[in-house]
């Protein structure tokens, strides 16, 4: 869940309370018919839904990797929820943190009167400096399974459908769909740059903004490591359960429910990668990078996934060409260099961890130049002009990208 190496900056710090607003005060919406499209915002390969909780005015993602709803542990308290049995929960990442059982708590998609229970609350503070992006709750599958659920990444909306009255007529293509411990699992087939095909079954996960990432065992039984070249070896993605550290490189071919998909971008874990680490009935997961090239159709009800292709499916795969790991400080207000590549671009140009990024070409630092940046720093020559603070002394930078798988 959450993968990524450059984040933007945000003006709400997670510490503060959320204020009301007045999409979440106006008077009661007529009840909402389905289907219904709602509006999201579609931010590093992740979906994000306006949602009402208590008459604030939250930002929730979707996700088919998690349990069930939940609501940000510190939220939780600001907005006086009353907390039942404690435990704690893991993820992608080695750590654990903590969460709680809720009671009486609902969350309203804002512009419906469509609402979703919340059960839980977990600690999600480790997630939004990494995304920079405020992350206040997540839909999850107890949300999922109650409709026909399209997400269409291209126009950034959410349809949701009554599956007892759902009838799909339309161009896509229809992936058989397991449900295993509540998460959505598809058979697909990856194929090597020495000609073999490898099969498994994946995890499709919203709440991924990678595209495709393989499991240790998985990496380790095929001998990955050394077959899939050149990596570069990375660290900043992670889950819930904190940072983990992954080699990055380019498989030849990834093949879904018979579409192809040529040259994606392949993350392998290793060690300390929480349940990217351990073996089980699945072998990877396929997340948004992959999953936005489609409009997506979960039907779980029916066992399937549709995917009808978008205008960008015949874009190339492409990560960052910078080398520079990019992070925000707890508040969602500065960028920080949290690591640099040895021979990448970042280093060439003087880059160094713990360096504080100031402007991007003349500009402040601001959430659209940081966005227009992270697609910058995925294409090739780029000439990007960067002034970062170092011990209290600006520098300039010049970093001209390049491809490093």
């Amino acid at each position: 869940m959450l993968t990524l190496f450059i984040a933007a900056a945000l003006s709400l710090a997670p510490s503060e309370a959320p204020p009301a607003t007045t999409a979440c005060t106006s008077s009661a919406v007529q009840t909402t018919a389905l289907p219904a499209t709602l509006p999201v915002e579609v931010w590093n390969n992740h979906i994000y839904v306006k949602v009402c909780v208590a008459e604030r005015e939250l930002d929730f993602i979707l996700d088919t990797g998690a349990g069930g709803t939940a609501l940000d542990y510190s939220i939780a308290k600001q907005l006086g929820v009353r907390f039942g049995q404690t435990f704690t929960v893991g993820g992608a990442g080695a750590g654990r943190v903590a969460g709680a059982r809720v009671e009486d708590v609902s969350a309203t998609l804002i512009g419906s009167s469509i609402a979703q229970h919340v059960v839980t609350a977990i600690d999600l503070s480790r997630l939004p400096p990494r995304e920079g992006h405020r992350m206040d709750g997540i839909l999850g599958d107890d949300f999922i399974a109650r409709y026909v659920v399209a997400i269409d990444y291209a126009h950034s909306e959410l349809r949701l459908y009554d599956h007892d009255r759902f009838h799909y007529d339309g161009p896509g293509t229809s992936v058989p769909l397991t449900l295993i411990n509540r998460f959505p699992h598809i058979d697909a087939a990856v194929k090597l740059a020495d000609g073999e095909t490898l099969r498994g079954r994946f995890v499709v996960d919203v709440g991924s903004g990678a595209g495709l990432t393989l499991t240790k065992p998985f990496v380790d039984d095929n001998r990955l490591r050394d077959r899939v070249g050149p990596t570069l070896r990375r660290s900043g993605s992670g889950g819930v359960g904190g940072t983990t550290t992954t080699e990055i490189g380019r498989l030849s071919s990834l093949s879904i429910g018979g579409i192809e998909l040529a040259r994606p971008i392949v993350q392998l874990f290793g060690d300390s990668a929480g349940v990217m680490s351990q073996r089980g009935a699945w072998v990877g997961n396929i997340g948004g990078g992959i999953l936005r090239r489609f409009t997506v159709l979960f039907d779980y009800q029916a066992k399937r996934m549709i995917v009808e292709a978008n205008a960008s499916i015949a874009e190339p795969f492409d990560a960052d060409m910078s080398g520079a790991a990019l992070v925000t400080d707890d508040s969602l207000s500065s960028i920080i260099v949290d690591a640099v590549a040895p021979g990448s671009p970042a280093a060439e140009a003087g880059l160094v961890r713990g360096d504080v990024v100031v402007s991007v070409d003349g500009a402040p630092v601001s959430r659209t130049v940081l966005g227009e940046l992270r697609e910058r720093l995925r294409r090739p020559g780029e000439h990007i002009q960067l002034v970062v603070r170092r011990n209290d002394e600006a520098k300039q930078i010049e970093i001209v990208t390049r491809r490093l798988v």
